[in-house]
C-alpha cells in the first residue's frame, strides 16, 4: 500500500491533496482532499461519492471547478474517493470482478474510516446518481456507523424507474451474456462518460432492477428493509428533465429512509429555478453552481 501522507497538486488555483488507501480484498482507493478555504480545526468534513462512469471530475475540475471547491470555500472540508477501478485508483488484473458490493462494504467505509481518524469528526456524505445507492446500501446494511454521519445528500438516486429495457426479461438475460462476454461497459466509446465500468458492478444492477429483481446483497439482506432503520437526515434532490433517474424514482426511495428529516427538492421551472434540469447539470453546470450549489450547503450548515 502507498504511503497515507498524500500527495500535494495544484487543479487550476486549487491546491490539493491526494491519498491511496486500502479498502479491502488488496484494492486500494484514491481520496482527494480540498484544502478548506479556513483553519480545519473549525470545519466540517464532506464526502463526495461519484456514480457510474464518473470519476473525482464530477466533484472538481481539472481547472479546479467544482461542487468540491465550492463546498471548501464556504468553510467545509471537502474530500473526494474515487471507488476503486475508477480515476486515480488502480484498475487491477481483476477489474472486471468489482462488484457494487465492492464499493459498498469496502471502499465507503474504509474512505469514512480516513476522514474520521484524520480529522476526528463526523461527517456529511453527498452521493450522485449510482453513488447515492451505494451510500444508502452502506447505511442501511450497517458497514458505515450512523454516530459518525450527520447527515446524507442525494442527488438523482434512485432504482425503481429508468432503463426499461431490463424490464424484459429477454433483454436483461442478453445484456448479462455481453457483460460478461466484454467484461466492462466501454462507457467512452458510447458516450456514457469518462470511466468504464466493471461486468461484476452492472450485472448486479441488473439483478436489483431487472422484472422482480431485489435490492439486496449476495447473501440475501435487503437494503430496503434496512433503510428503514436509517434515522440520519436525508436530502432528496431530483431534476425535472432526468431521463436517467426521474423525480418519481428518487422521490420514492427517500421515502424508504427511516430518518423523520427528510426533504425533497425537484429542480424545475415550476419549483422557482431558472430551468428544468438534468441528471448531470443538476450538479455540474453553471446554473447549478449559482441556484443548487448554495441549497446543498444551507442544509448542512442547518445539520452541523
Amino acid at each position: 500500500m502507498r504511503a497515507v501522507e498524500g500527495i500535494e497538486q495544484t487543479l487550476g488555483d486549487m491546491p490539493v491533496q491526494v491519498f491511496w488507501i486500502h479498502a479491502g480484498r488488496s484494492a486500494e482507493i484514491s481520496l482527494t482532499r480540498v484544502k478548506p478555504a479556513r483553519d480545519t480545526s473549525h470545519t466540517t468534513p464532506v464526502l463526495l461519492v461519484h456514480g457510474n462512469f464518473s470519476h473525482r471530475g464530477f466533484w472538481i475540475s481539472p481547472k479546479g471547478i467544482g461542487l468540491g471547491p465550492f463546498l471548501s470555500q464556504q468553510g467545509y472540508d471537502a474530500w473526494i474517493v474515487e471507488l476503486r477501478g475508477h480515476g486515480l485508483s488502480p484498475k487491477g488484473k481483476g477489474f472486471r470482478r468489482i462488484t457494487a458490493e465492492d464499493h459498498i462494504k469496502h471502499d465507503l467505509p474504509a474512505a469514512v474510516d480516513h476522514i474520521v481518524q484524520s480529522t476526528g469528526k463526523p461527517l456529511f456524505l453527498v452521493g450522485h446518481s449510482a453513488g447515492g445507492i451505494f451510500i444508502a446500501a452502506s447505511l442501511s446494511a450497517g458497514w458505515l456507523d450512523l454516530d459518525r454521519i450527520l447527515g446524507i445528500a442525494l442527488f438523482g438516486t434512485q432504482l425503481a424507474y429508468g432503463e426499461r429495457f431490463i424490464k424484459i426479461p429477454p433483454l436483461a438475460w442478453l445484456s448479462s451474456c455481453l457483460l460478461r462476454l466484454l467484461g466492462r461497459i466501454p462507457a467512452s466509446r458510447l458516450g456514457l462518460g469518462p470511466e468504464d465500468e466493471p461486468a461484476g458492478e452492472f450485472l448486479e444492477f441488473i439483478s436489483w432492477k431487472k422484472w422482480k429483481g431485489q435490492w439486496e446483497n449476495k447473501d440475501g439482506f435487503s437494503y430496503w428493509d434496512g433503510l428503514s432503520k436509517v434515522s440520519t437526515p436525508v436530502l432528496g434532490v431530483a431534476a425535472a428533465r432526468d431521463k436517467n433517474d426521474p423525480p418519481e424514482g428518487c422521490e420514492q426511495f427517500l421515502e424508504a429512509f427511516g430518518s423523520e428529516d427528510r426533504e425533497f427538492i425537484l429542480l424545475a421551472k415550476s419549483r422557482g429555478f431558472s430551468k428544468d434540469y438534468d441528471h448531470v447539470g443538476m450538479v455540474v453546470s453553471k446554473e447549478a453552481a449559482q441556484e443548487v450549489w448554495p441549497l446543498l450547503a444551507s442544509w448542512m450548515d442547518r445539520h452541523r
